[in-house]
């Protein structure tokens, strides 16, 4: 039998809920790269300490996954300036989604920032034209949500990285969820 230890099952023997199916990592893959470009709603989401170390990053699809590690990277910069140039505005409002940070080319990274300093980063297909601000923000709140979850875990040490079934399931579910 399988024992709950330190290694992890394989990508195909994993099975994981996405969108109410159960999928193997290499289906929801293959699922990805027959889907249209701007089907995406996230290609990369990231959550970031508030010592602006990794403590998640996702991307889908994988081949790109360093050029999204410099990308979350690089907005983490356009995150501080944000942060410092709301000041005590930030801390008096309820509401941390800090809108677009800025676009590239092909892509357009988004961030949020909780009252403990953590980062949330997502980047999006630039030709995903049909995601509304209201959609990123709800999909912020969403990702907050799952991580508080993660945080109320009495097994999780705060500034570990996060490796939770269901917030992976999260993720996954809104990266591969059709507009």
């Amino acid at each position: 039998g399988e024992t709950s230890g330190s290694r992890a099952p394989s990508p195909q023997a994993e099975r994981d809920t996405v969108g109410g199916l159960r999928a193997t990592w290499s289906e929801v893959r293959a699922e990805e790269a027959r889907r249209p470009p701007g089907a995406r709603m996230a290609v990369c989401i990231a959550v970031i300490a508030k010592e602006n170390y990794p403590l998640y990053i996702k991307s889908l699809p994988t081949e790109n996954e360093l050029k999204f590690h410099y990308t979350v990277h690089t907005s983490l910069d356009v995150v501080d300036e944000k942060v410092s140039a709301l000041g005590k505005a930030l801390v008096d409002q309820r509401e941390l989604y800090l809108g677009l940070l800025y676009p590239t080319e092909d892509y357009k990274v988004y961030g949020y920032v909780t009252n403990s300093k953590v980062k949330f980063v997502m980047v999006v297909d630039s030709s995903n034209t049909a995601l509304r601000d209201n959609e990123i923000r709800s999909m912020f709140r969403k990702l907050h949500n799952s991580y508080t979850d993660v945080m109320c875990n009495p097994f999780y040490n705060p500034g570990d990285q996060i490796q939770s079934r269901a917030f992976d399931n999260m993720v996954m579910s809104m990266m591969v969820q059709v507009c």
